[in-house]
């Protein structure tokens, strides 16, 4: 049993055939990168996945359960995801932002959510600290940098204890700088989770991935290995280009 399955999943926008018959596979405690070309499909299948979008047709099992077209409060206990664009509350203080998602996971019973709760406190610190933020927990998150605010994103993911993690693009709009340390942070947090990623940065993606899939046109034409990926000449002729094998 895969953490996550995708079998035969479409998605049509009107006359706009969005994903065609969409197969995807990820393995428990995998690392997998989801790359292609701006319009391949890649967010609408995230959206699918996470509840925000219903697939025309397919199915979506997440540890085996099938999750196909359940809203987003139905699958938020099994997976989390970020966004391509920071979605921290801004008017909260950083220690509250993750105190929110630790909160949310701690019960599936509404009354206990609004208990005080040392798990949730210690949860919030404990990610404050893996995140880097721990002298910043006061302020207001809408203070951040932009990098700090990401960092934040994925620290409210990690916080919800989903043991299947979505990221959009969490290197976008960083520099060079920026994005070697949040990668190094995603590294460092994801450890033991399984982690489903889009990126557009080819670097990010080689060095982070166990295995790679590539969407073009609303279908997967190929996964594999970063090595392998490198080496395809089907992706390299649809997406890749000049990367040096």
């Amino acid at each position: 049993m895969n953490a996550l399955e995708l079998h035969g999943v479409t998605r049509r926008y009107g006359a706009t055939q969005v994903l065609r018959g969409v197969d995807l596979h990820v393995a428990h405690g995998e690392r997998h990168a989801l790359i292609g070309p701006n319009g391949a499909g890649k967010s609408t299948l995230f959206d699918l996945i996470s509840g925000r979008a219903r697939p025309d047709d397919g199915r979506i099992a997440a540890n085996g359960i099938d999750i196909t077209g359940k809203p987003p409060q139905r699958v938020s206990r099994t997976l989390a995801r970020s966004f391509q664009t920071t979605s921290v509350f801004g008017g909260l203080s950083v220690l509250d932002n993750l105190r929110c998602a630790a909160l949310g996971a701690a019960s599936s019973r509404l009354i206990d959510r609004w208990r005080p709760s040392r798990k949730v406190d210690a949860r919030a610190h404990a990610m404050l600290d893996a995140i880097g933020l721990a002298e910043r927990a006061g302020e207001l998150a809408a203070r951040l940098t932009y990098a700090e605010q990401r960092a934040l994103d994925l620290g409210i993911a990690l916080a919800t204890d989903a043991p299947l993690i979505l990221l959009d693009e969490p290197t976008a709009g960083m520099n060079r700088a920026e994005a070697t340390r949040a990668l190094a942070l995603i590294r460092a947090t994801t450890e033991g989770r399984t982690l489903l990623v889009i990126e557009h940065d080819m670097d990010a993606v080689f060095s982070l991935a166990d295995r790679i899939s590539v969407l073009v046109r609303g279908r997967v034409i190929a996964t594999g290995t970063p090595a392998a990926i490198r080496a395809n000449r089907d992706v390299r002729e649809a997406y890749l280009g000049g990367v040096a094998t």
